[in-house]
């Protein structure tokens, strides 16, 4: 009986932990060398699309410098692309899963990370079946596409709230949270209308800019 035991409470213990644990076991200890986005789906456990939306969307809330900003971007926009038609067996191709980044600037990418995961994640419980379970609906994969795309335009925080928004909405995939993913897709209207509002300022900036003459 107790050996019985002993097999099961690794698994209950398994099932009990937060994301934000398997993410601080990973930065505790990360490969050598640089830190492929395979090593962090690989450590958050299968390639559910939660998970997989979770480990790209990561970087969009740490700030990081823009080189590294723009090779996180690629994964991202790719894979917005498969739910964009639809494909949501989240599986990624291998050149993808090789990107990579520096151990350093890994580790800097979970140390911001982290403290924002954790006040997400002590609001996380399964609720809300029907919103639990909207990576099913057709428009979801046009909404994470327009979220995706408002994260790599080039404009100085810009792409926070998109980037909330996906962490909250992925965190809820995990979960089956639909409190979560509601909350996610409020985050989803306002980055929206931000993004319209604050691109709509710049051009009629530019605009007015470039139509005033110069005095004599």
């Amino acid at each position: 009986m107790s050996a019985e035991l002993d097999q099961e409470c690794p698994a209950a213990l398994a099932d009990e932990q937060r994301t934000s644990d398997v993410l601080a076991a990973f930065r505790a200890d990360l490969p050598q060398g640089r830190v492929a986005l395979a090593h962090l789906i690989a450590a958050l456990g299968d390639r559910s699309l939660g998970t997989v939306l979770l480990a790209l969307a990561l970087p969009t809330i740490a700030p990081v410098p823009l080189g590294v900003s723009v090779l996180c971007d690629l994964p991202l926009f790719l894979f917005s692309l498969r739910l964009l038609f639809g494909k949501r067996d989240a599986v990624l191709p291998a050149w993808l899963l090789h990107r990579s980044v520096s151990r350093d600037n890994a580790a800097r990418m979970l140390d911001a990370v982290m403290p924002r995961l954790l006040w997400i994640e002590a609001m996380l419980k399964p609720r809300l079946p029907r919103l639990a379970h909207v990576d099913g609906e057709r428009w979801f994969g046009v909404l994470i596409f327009v979220l995706i795309t408002i994260c790599i335009v080039p404009v100085p925080l810009m792409g926070w709230l998109p980037g909330f928004a996906l962490v909250l909405i992925s965190l809820g995939l995990i979960e089956r949270d639909g409190g979560a993913i509601g909350v996610g897709l409020l985050l989803s209207v306002a980055a929206v209308v931000a993004a319209v509002v604050l691109v709509s300022g710049l051009s009629y900036a530019g605009h007015e800019l470039l139509s005033n003459e110069p005095i004599p």
